[in-house]
């Protein structure tokens, strides 16, 4: 799974608060990517281990963090509810996966920063 949106959206806060439940107010940006692993049990039989990449937004970083694309069987692009800009711009993120991300990948949409 792929996160990918622009920087400071909160990707890598919806990463660790998936992954590690952990929560951190201090904003840190992404440098290339970083990924994290969580196991679920799904339909209480089956355990299936997570890969979760976390992309930089910057757009220097764009190069490094298309050729992530390819590989990823999901792909979620998170915006900020609290950024009308970020939402604007969730049909450039749609053909970023169209150009870089593989024919059938799924694609999810998440909102984040609800809380502020």
């Amino acid at each position: 799974m792929l996160l990918i949106g622009y920087s400071g959206v909160g990707k890598s806060a919806l990463l660790c608060r998936f992954a590690d439940d952990t929560f951190s107010e201090a904003f840190v940006s992404t440098i290339g990517v970083e990924f994290k692993a969580k196991s679920l049990l799904v339909d209480n039989e089956k355990i299936v281990k997570l890969q979760i990449w976390d992309t930089a937004g910057k757009e220097r970083f764009r190069t490094i963090t298309s050729s992530y694309y390819r590989g990823a069987h999901g792909i979620m692009v998170v915006f900020d509810v609290t950024s009308r800009e970020s939402f604007e711009h969730i049909q450039a993120w749609l053909r970023e996966i169209e150009r870089y991300g593989s024919p059938n990948v799924a694609k999810s949409l998440g909102g984040n920063k609800a809380d502020l």
